[in-house]
């Protein structure tokens, strides 16, 4: 038994009457950052549980201590956690931890708390007994979740999102022993008293991750196997308003009492366009059996009509309305079961509801709407299950529930809040106006609704704001025939949010906000979203709806303060002093190679400035803060977006940078100011495993249109499809490669831009890109009764050819009649007279259209929603092209060569760019074969 003291104490002047409120920061005379040097927490390590105390635990934003009698909570991005009494509803003491604390646990001999900073990059460990934060440790660079050891309390785990690991924190010594890689954006976490391992849930990814804890602490054993749980996907269905989708945004892992079950909150994402709020987004539960390391499956067949398996709407979850309607709900986001086997209970977060569920049967049987509060997050129950205690994170509040002791005949009912956990709120009110406009589902509140009968939120699809997820969309949405419709997102949108992140500017429209809602079915009289008479209209909106784009507009800020470019820069301004010549002077051979480079000029070049004036007209002048995040992030993070410093993609551009979003391209990085001329070496070689990474390359190298989704470059994706994947070979081992020192590499980066090369007068340089083409390409050509038919082979590209802004590049294949000197007889299949290759000629590469069909030549992305031309060549795989031949050929002695073409800008495109009626990107000959044929008809 513990010793009570300070806190135990404050529990107890509570108990007698006492008003006793404090907050505090206080950190022990001992508090390190858990680096090396620091001293002990504990003069010996715990002793382990006995196996017959042991208990099931899991991540979340609240706990009840068995202890102490009241729960401990994280208040999110008020940057504290809260102890609560529950019996007198008061909190005791709010304790400082750092930005934004997403999830709090207590150890199981109580004698520790484990507060994650997310946005602070670190974990506190806060003596339970006193409430004094003893140590901060500093981890990646967004933990999430923390779950303690059920046997062995002297360890804690931590979820790492960014790093896709879980840290190993030594509590007794105050530091992070090490991590174990265990998958994309872990998320939640919990630990099996049954057997020793940790389960792990992934955000946008649909297993669970089991991770054997025995023998994962030792440094010489820590790549112990771990093993994924695969949840199915939910096969579409008609109607389409059924259930149906990807599982996604998981969190929590709720315990069975037995330890063998555990319940999954989760959604499903609906590949289904264009974009329609019942549609979308199913609240569904799935139940997986982790001892049986398998997804639990329902039998259809079961006489009882047990639901044992996942729980979907319409079905497990079908408790009706007062019309009789099925009741909707949105992101169940927490679980937790009552002691006695029979109830469970689901907190669906953004219609703020709780479900009970009857575990006999499988089914929901009862249901609670509009909790107090805003946006619930976190549920646990007492040690005996007779009160539930629920946390919202956006009014930082808390409520009580009477459980009814799990009874089916009951209802679980409100008895007391919602208390208020946070004696302050530090966030701007407008911006939490606006996250909790954004996480909103609930219909029933706000002037307006949000969406219409508790669909959707904002937040239900970007799910912790506009952040990694975000890449899923890539992942799971596809449209059914892009030839007719391309977007993947919304559609009808003005100026692609780029004016949404400055709110408070002159510039700033609510269209593309309002749309979005009303994509959502809101904004609307009918709450239900139903009957849409009195639809506002988002081009000229009413104040209020004005005002609510604005808040959301904070969030969209916050996340994305220069979007539409998602490029994160630290307040601190970049030194340019210390950039490109400045590195030069050490680093001479790469920064001479760097200088030739495409990445050198990418801010000169004609083309781009050219494509960035187009979307200046189209959609405003900020939107080029869209091409600035990678043709000039330095200058960008400068506050200039206009490309006239000429810059390009510098050394700070590259080293600069800290953190890879990995949101599926358009600049997801963030990068940090550093003093260059302090620890040089070190900073540099810590870069290092990112940078040399495919992931960091498609930051720029993966591109969509922002709110639509179109995706425009792709190259991370088509390396992902290749076998280059499985041999580990990555973009810089064709495009940065070991100059042969084992040391420096070749910052020239070849690809195969060869009219940049020529442009900018490298004439050496663009030799060497258009070797580097024709080593990447090969072709094969038969003569058959319609023509010749080229098979186009790519044979050495780690990505398709070609990539990259497909639309604007422009390769060809052409056959030539050559006579016995290999002069030329004559062409088929190229440019027209004019120098224009027709549409219907043997050619690769992409066209992008308006919806009237239309052709955008001048790369008008943000126009586009239609994508009628697609033809390129994957890697490692061809593509057969046809060449038509005319019905005679020249007479002689005469061969037949294919030869593919390609100019880097499209012809279309270069003329009006340039100005010349008449020009061309330079015609770069990639590969050629004879075909032999005895003479003329």
């Amino acid at each position: 038994m513990l010793v009570a003291t300070t806190l135990s104490a404050v529990v107890l002047a509570s108990a007698c009457g006492q008003s006793t409120s404090t907050t505090s920061s206080a950190v022990a005379p001992d508090a390190g950052s858990g680096e090396a040097g620091s001293p002990p927490l504990e003069a010996t390590p715990p002793e382990p549980i006995p196996a017959g105390q042991r208990l099931d635990a899991s991540s979340s934003t609240i706990v009840f201590d068995r202890l102490r009698g009241g729960v401990w909570t994280a208040n999110g991005d008020v940057g504290t956690i809260s102890y609560a009494d529950v019996d007198q509803q008061k909190v005791l003491q709010e304790i400082t931890i750092g930005v934004d604390v997403t999830s709090v646990a207590l150890s199981p001999d109580f004698a520790w708390i484990a507060a994650v900073d997310r946005r602070g990059a670190a974990v506190a460990l806060v003596d339970a007994t006193t409430g004094k934060v003893r140590r901060s440790i500093a981890l990646g660079t967004h933990p999430r979740e923390a779950v303690w050891d059920a046997n062995d309390p002297r360890w804690l785990y931590v979820s790492l999102e960014d790093d896709g690991a879980v840290a190993v924190v030594d509590r007794t010594l105050g530091v992070l022993s090490h991590t174990v890689p265990v998958g994309r954006i872990p998320a939640g976490l919990a630990v099996s008293r049954l057997r020793h391992e940790l389960a792990i849930t992934h955000r946008i990814d649909a297993s669970v991750t089991l991770l054997p804890l025995d023998g994962a602490f030792s440094p010489a054993d820590q790549q112990v196997p771990t093993v994924d749980v695969p949840l199915a996907p939910q096969p579409p269905v008609v109607p389409d308003t059924t259930p149906n989708g990807a599982p996604f945004a998981f969190d929590t892992i709720a315990w069975d009492p037995g330890g063998d079950i555990a319940w999954l909150p989760h959604e499903l994402l609906a590949n289904r366009h264009p974009f329609q709020f019942q549609r979308v987004l199913f609240p569904t539960v799935s139940v997986v059996d982790l001892s049986a390391r398998a997804e639990v499956q329902t039998n259809p067949n079961d006489p009882n009509g047990v639901i044992a398996g996942r729980k979907l709407l319409f079905d497990a979850i079908n408790i009706p309305d007062a019309t009789g309607n099925t009741s909707v709900v949105s992101q169940p986001c927490a679980a937790a079961f009552h002691p006695n086997g029979l109830v469970a209970y689901v907190v669906a977060c953004a219609s703020e509801d709780l479900l009970t569920f009857d575990l006999t049967a499988g089914i929901a049987v009862d249901l609670l709407r509009n909790l107090p509060g805003d946006h619930p997050t976190g549920m646990t129950l007492d040690d005996h299950g007779a009160r539930a205690f629920v946390v919202s994170d956006q009014s930082h509040t808390l409520l009580t529930l009477d459980t009814a002791g799990g009874s089916l005949v009951g209802h679980a009912r409100i008895i007391a809040g919602p208390l208020t956990l946070a004696a302050k709120d530090p966030v701007n009110p407008q911006l939490r106006a606006g996250e909790t406009l954004f996480f909103r589902a609930n219909s029933s509140k706000g002037t307006y609704p949000v969406t219409g009968n508790n669909w959707m939120s904002c937040g239900g699809c970007h799910l912790d704001g506009f952040v990694s997820t975000n890449e899923v969309f890539f992942e799971v949405l596809h449209p059914e025939d892009q030839t007719q419709a391309a977007s993947i997102g919304h559609e009808g949108l003005k100026d692609m949010f780029s004016t949404t992140p400055t709110p408070t500017s002159p510039s700033f429209d609510a269209h593309d906000v309002l749309s979005a809602m009303i994509d959502q079915g809101g904004l609307v009289p009918d709450r239900t979203g139903a009957d849409r008479t009195g639809q506002i209209d988002p081009s000229n909106p009413p104040a209020d709806t004005v005002t609510m784009a604005q808040q959301i507009g904070y969030v969209v800020g916050r996340d994305l303060p220069v979007g539409p470019s998602w490029l994160l820069a630290d307040p601190q301004k970049p030194d340019i002093t210390y950039d490109t010549k400045w590195c030069g002077m050490c680093h001479a051979k790469e920064y001479q190679a760097w200088s030739q480079s495409a990445h050198s000029h990418s801010a000169q070049d004609p083309m781009v400035l050219y494509g960035m004036k187009v979307e200046q007209q189209l959609r405003g002048p900020q939107y080029s803060r869209q091409c600035a995040g990678c043709h000039d992030p330095v200058s960008l993070r400068l506050g200039d977006a206009s490309l006239s410093s000429g810059r390009g993609i510098t050394c700070l551009g590259c080293h600069d940078v800290t953190r890879l979003i990995r949101a599926g391209g358009n600049s997801d990085m963030e990068a940090a100011a550093h003093d260059w001329t302090q620890e040089h070496a070190k900073r540099a070689a810590a870069t290092l495993d990112y940078l040399k990474s495919p992931d960091f390359c498609a930051v720029c190298h993966q591109q969509f249109v922002p709110g639509d989704g179109i995706v425009a470059i792709d190259t991370l994706h088509e390396w992902q499809a290749s076998s280059f994947v499985a041999s580990n070979t990555t973009c810089v081992d064709c495009h940065v490669p070991d100059t042969g020192d084992h040391y420096t590499h070749d910052h020239s980066m070849p690809g195969g831009n060869v009219y940049a090369a020529k442009q900018f007068g490298e004439t050496s340089f663009a030799s060497t890109v258009q070797a580097k083409l024709s080593s990447a390409v090969a072709l094969n050509a038969q003569l058959g009764a319609d023509g010749v038919h080229v098979v186009v082979m790519n044979t050495g590209a780690g990505h398709a050819f070609p990539t990259g802004v497909t639309d604007i590049r422009e390769p060809w294949v052409e056959v030539q009649a050559l006579d016995g000197q290999g002069n030329v007889l004559a062409r088929y299949g190229g440019p027209d007279s004019s120098g224009l290759v027709p549409a219907t000629a043997a050619r690769l590469g992409m066209d992008i259209a308006a919806a009237d069909g239309t052709i955008l030549y001048r790369h008008e992305l943000t126009d586009a929603t239609r994508i009628p031309f697609q033809r390129v060549v994957p890697a490692q795989g061809s593509v057969e092209v046809v060449v038509p031949l005319p019905s005679t050929l020249p007479a002689g002695e005469m061969q037949l060569k294919a030869v593919l073409y390609y100019r880097n800008v499209r012809t279309q495109y270069y003329r009006l760019a340039t100005g010349n009626a008449t020009g061309t990107a330079p015609d770069v000959e990639v590969a050629s074969t004879i075909l032999g044929q005895g003479g003329g008809p």
